[in-house]
């Protein structure tokens, strides 16, 4: 056959393919068809389908790749730089109120229809028996239906297990073009060939289960995210098997949702919505009966009649509003007996009289994320004392993180105050990011190392979250360097016992 060499990447794929005549023994086209296709899916499409030329043996072998992946990098075969020189991705000023940006977007009319050429000859001239995994992630709707009906049908007859189209072409999605969302064709899956789909993942789709269907589709379904989805609730409630769920930006048909389930284990509901004519109306989450679920991520009200039946629930994230959102989130997580983690991004701040009346018995990781804090003429006001009220009533509180969103020196700095005495006996480690040297950090840290016995370090640093890189203290000399010395200066002139645990980076 004609010889082969086959560079690996750092990753443990294979970067290129030199092609050269030699005599040798074929070792590779006598493996089990398995590891042929896992070996080919390391392989770009262009790469893929260079193997056909080097012997007869080859010549069939690439169409046996069993993980089907297309984006407009892998089908394109080009680099950002290169699609953009092709004209295939351009850059687009969009304007603002207050600003304009350059945003990379998709050139659909020259970029499309290869795309969906590409991918539609690739699957006719497929010989592979079994398909695990389909994803086609690009700019995708109803035009389309037909075609992307076709691929579905194709890897049905597969036996698929794992599903992903993503409509929305992320990262380069464009924005306000009018389009009908693609059509989940249910009526391609006969009650045989549903049961083999674990994982389905949707973005820019219609899913509503068709009235004439007479069996449960998807009954083996373990995983289903929906993301700008138009959805029927009676699908959702007929996957019994169903251990995690999303619903991000989706289209419901109620302003409530309740969720009852056997076998959840994971749920995320975030930015959901009920369409009143032109506009859109928040759904919220008001009830949930799943006694196996152990994580929660909620991105909406939180209102007073929530209800929760999930005994196991161990890790929540919730966003708040404003105070009156506090309370009724506190009110509920008093309710639940297994929660050990607690992350909540607020959109205010912790009010001072906040009174939480039931205590949160077994928390012991809890994390603040402060939302645009000073996106409000009262910025001022802004203090971080509400959040010792928090951590009172958390006795078993071992981490404390508090996270300051873009932020801002306040020109007119006040005292820093001694609080009320309390006294908390196992948090070990506080946290506070986005910090810049303003007189309610210096008085949050004066506060908890007085008062918390067991602490052994509390670290503030200027850094305000993870994708941030090259911040540190003397970034800019007008915020940190000068924060850091203000902070520095102050617990050198406090009579503080415990300083020494104060770690600035």
């Amino acid at each position: 056959m004609s010889g082969t060499t086959l560079t690996p990447n750092v990753d443990g794929g294979l970067k290129s393919i030199k092609l050269k005549k030699v005599e040798m023994f074929d070792d590779i086209s006598e493996l089990p068809d398995c590891i042929i296709s896992y070996i080919f899916t390391k392989l770009t499409i262009k790469d893929l389908l260079k193997t056909s030329i080097l012997s007869k043996k080859w010549c069939k072998l690439w169409t046996l790749r069993r993980e089907l992946y297309f984006d407009i990098f892998n089908v394109f075969e080009y680099t950002e730089q290169q699609l953009l020189q092709k004209g295939y991705l351009i850059d687009v000023t969009v304007h603002s109120t207050f600003s304009s940006t350059v945003e990379r977007m998709l050139n659909l009319d020259i970029s499309r229809d290869p795309f969906v050429k590409r991918v539609d000859q690739f699957l006719k001239h497929s010989h592979a028996t079994i398909i695990d995994s389909f994803l086609v992630n690009f700019y995708l709707d109803s035009q389309q239906q037909s075609i992307i009906d076709e691929w579905i049908r194709f890897v049905i007859a597969r036996g698929i297990g794992r599903m992903e189209l993503l409509f929305c072409g992320s990262p380069y999605t464009l924005r306000n073009m009018p389009r009908k969302p693609y059509k989940f064709p249910f009526h391609l899956f006969p009650e045989t060939n549903a049961s083999t789909l674990k994982h389905l993942r949707l973005e820019y789709c219609v899913v509503s289960i068709p009235p004439n269907c007479n069996f449960i589709p998807f009954k083996n379904l373990s995983f289903l995210s929906l993301i700008s989805v138009k959805v029927d609730g009676v699908f959702i409630q007929s996957l019994t098997q169903l251990e995690e769920l999303h619903l991000i930006q989706c289209e419901l048909k109620s302003l409530t949702l309740k969720i009852v389930s056997s076998s959840l284990r994971h749920l995320k509901v975030s930015l959901c919505y009920l369409l009143y004519g032109n506009f859109q109306k928040d759904v919220n989450l008001i009830s949930l009966d799943c006694l196996k679920l152990i994580s929660l991520d909620y991105g909406g009200r939180c209102s007073a009649n929530m209800n929760f039946n999930t005994p196991m629930l161990n890790n929540i994230q919730l966003y708040v509003i404003c105070s009156e959102q506090l309370l009724n989130a506190f009110r509920l997580l008093a309710t639940l007996p297994k929660l050990e983690i607690l992350q909540l991004d607020l959109y205010s701040m912790v009010p001072t009289s906040l009174k939480i009346t039931h205590p949160l018995e077994h928390l012991k990781e809890l994390n603040l994320i402060f939302i645009h804090p000073f996106d409000t003429p009262r910025k001022l006001e802004f203090d971080l004392s509400g959040i010792l009220t928090i951590l009172q009533a958390s006795p078993l509180l071992q981490k404390l993180s508090v996270m300051l969103t873009f932020p801002e020196i306040i020109e007119d700095q006040k005292v820093a105050r001694d609080v009320d005495t309390f006294s908390h006996e196992e948090v070990k480690v506080i946290e506070l990011r986005g910090c810049v040297g303003n007189w309610y950090e210096i008085e949050f840290a004066m506060n908890v190392i007085k008062y918390a016995n067991k602490l052994e370090r509390i670290v503030l640093s200027p850094y305000w979250r993870d994708t941030v890189e090259s911040v540190d203290w003397s970034s800019d000399l007008a915020w940190f360097q000068n924060g850091r010395q203000r902070i520095t200066e102050k617990f050198q002139t406090e009579e503080l016992v415990g300083r020494e645990k104060l770690v600035l980076i």
